[in-house]
């Protein structure tokens, strides 16, 4: 229960946080959670209490055609999308209860269900706890059920993914996919647009994927990291996370962290902009290519360094007040370098 309490006090709280403005939508998906449903549910179970478990497996086919629309909403559990090789979309539903005994923890699997409405190439699939009044008519305060789910959709398919508690993967997928959960990880891979990947307590990974539109992805409480990724723009925060890029093809970087490092790893583009800033880390560039840049970049109490022969605009190195700040080119200068950071260093070096 303290670490129930302790997630939801973190939600509230992120709105007065550094890059808030990315998370009112699970603010909104919270408050649309019935407070006794968290009250019953999954949290802060001793193992002891919970030593037998029960299963119940099912699996729902869904003709969505090669562009459907899919909605995944969860309490507990992970939630893993891959590529399907047919037409069709599967859905494996897979429910675990954790009981006292055998007889106790097949008592609860029918008190969770799992609503799915499929219509006109469009699914909604949502996880259904008891309410706190069908609880106590049960006599279940205690009701420790988690739900995964399977899924194998078309690369077309456009998906929403919603959890609280409970990782997501996806793969391989070319439509639409927006993954937001407030307690677990989140992987993306081979995907065609990412509108959105958010978690508050857990890292981001989104990898080897190819878009045309921008990609948004923040953490709270854990790293975010984008790798070999082509998009128009990408964008990237984490509050006690590290932020890591590598091997990007964008025409604009954004990155900010509160306490952690922000890297970047790779080749600069002609005429790209990047904007990495920390708080109480370090901010280090690892550049490949031959791509000229214009930097501007500031410490306050933190060190300046290069491997580039930067022609500066005032010293190189130079103190004002505590700040170091250095204002250069370097080669044809058709990139931008913009980095700052308050208690941390500044390292341009080559990969």
């Amino acid at each position: 229960m303290k670490r129930l309490l302790a997630v939801c006090a973190a939600a509230l709280l992120v709105p007065v946080a550094a890059g808030a403005q990315v998370y009112p939508e699970r603010i909104l998906e919270i408050q649309r959670v019935q407070r006794s449903t968290l009250l019953i549910s999954y949290q802060g179970r001793e193992r002891r209490e919970n030593r037998e478990e029960q299963t119940e497996r099912t699996t729902r086919t869904l003709k969505l055609g090669a562009a459907g629309v899919l909605s995944l909403g969860n309490i507990a559990g992970d939630i893993a999308i891959t590529r399907a090789t047919g037409a069709d979309t599967t859905v494996e539903i897979v429910k675990t209860a954790r009981g006292r005994d055998i007889n106790d923890a097949r008592e609860m699997l029918p008190l969770v269900q799992v609503d799915v409405n499929e219509h006109a190439g469009r699914a909604d699939i949502r996880a259904r706890y008891p309410s706190g009044d069908d609880a106590r008519r049960n006599n279940r305060r205690n009701l420790n059920v988690s739900i995964a789910y399977n899924v194998t959709a078309p690369e077309g398919t456009r998906i929403t993914v919603e959890s609280i508690s409970g990782s997501i993967q996806v793969t391989d997928i070319r439509g639409d996919v927006s993954a937001n959960t407030i307690s677990g990880n989140i992987r993306i891979t081979g995907a065609g647009r990412v509108n959105a990947a958010k978690t508050i307590s857990g890292t981001v990974e989104i990898a080897d994927a190819k878009m045309d539109s921008a990609l948004e992805s923040s953490s709270v409480s854990g790293d975010v990291i984008v790798r070999r990724v082509t998009a128009r723009r990408i964008s990237a925060s984490s509050i006690s996370g590290h932020v890591k890029f590598d091997d990007l093809q964008c025409d604009r970087v954004s990155a900010s962290t509160t306490s952690g490092s922000v890297i970047y790893v790779g080749p600069l583009v002609k005429t790209g902009r990047y904007e990495l800033g920390s708080f109480s880390g370090e901010v280090r560039l690892l550049l490949s290519g031959g791509v000229g840049f214009e930097v501007e970049a500031n410490s306050y109490s933190g060190q300046i360094s290069s491997d580039f022969d930067i022609v500066t605009r005032g010293q190189q190195g130079e103190r004002r007040g505590r700040r170091t700040s250095i204002r250069g080119t370097f080669g044809d200068g058709s990139a931008v370098l913009d980095l700052t950071t308050f208690s941390g260093s500044i390292v341009i070096t080559k990969r």
